[in-house]
């Protein structure tokens, strides 16, 4: 799979200072690498999913991770175990996201959080609840404002717990993956679709470069 950064209107390099007792961080890239806190970094990269894993072994993974020689965990946030009913989500117990990040940061891994809205991960629906899938007329994964709405909603929701966690915000997160290998999907418009989610994401807070995966083609 290959990553490719999102411009940022506002420029390549984010800056912040200090908040609350917790440093906040830089990210920033150039061609031949991330930038975090002015220092190029190489990022060796484990998948590592809360949703598979049972809570109490969390910590025990990370360090397993973490021990093994990798610095960053991609976490995938699928929508559909937040929201298994419609308007009703859920943070807490075996889905609390929050204190997943704020292990990943104790144990000293970066973070590549993927919300979607779609994830594939040979998860049900690829992370879109089952209940959006028969709203009349609606097109998923389109640029579509009806299936657009509803990714606000879900946003909404998911983005306050991740803003804390950014490297920017004193957090671990260093980059937001906008939906997932959707040149695999034939979407009508990808360039307005991607760019909606965009700035769906820079609107609610998100600062860290904004990044996508490619599995077979281009955006």
């Amino acid at each position: 799979m290959r990553f490719s950064i999102i411009s940022n209107k506002k420029g390549k390099k984010l800056m912040s200072n200090k908040i609350q007792g917790c440093a906040r961080g830089t990210v920033s890239h150039n061609k031949c690498s991330l930038v975090i806190n002015k220092r190029p970094v190489t990022i060796l990269c484990s998948s590592l999913f809360y949703f598979r894993i049972p809570k109490g072994l969390w910590v025990d993974r990370l360090r397993k991770v973490k021990g093994a020689g990798y610095n960053t965990i991609d976490v995938y946030v699928p929508w559909n175990y937040h929201e298994t009913l419609e308007g009703k989500f859920d943070f807490q117990g075996e889905e609390d996201l929050d204190l997943f990040l704020g292990l990943a940061r104790e144990v000293g891994l970066y973070v590549v959080i993927r919300p979607g809205p779609y994830i594939c991960s040979e998860w049900d629906g690829g992370g879109l609840p089952a209940w959006l899938f028969v709203k009349e007329g609606i097109k998923i994964r389109q640029n579509d404002p009806l299936y657009l709405s509803y990714v606000r909603k879900w946003y909404k929701k998911v983005i306050p717990i991740l803003k804390p966690h950014q490297i920017t915000n004193g957090g671990s997160i260093i980059l937001f993956q906008l939906e997932n290998e959707l040149d695999f999907f034939l979407c009508n418009d990808p360039k307005e679709y991607i760019s909606t989610l965009r700035d769906i994401a820079r609107d609610s807070g998100i600062t860290i470069p904004l990044i996508i995966c490619a599995g077979q083609g281009d955006y």
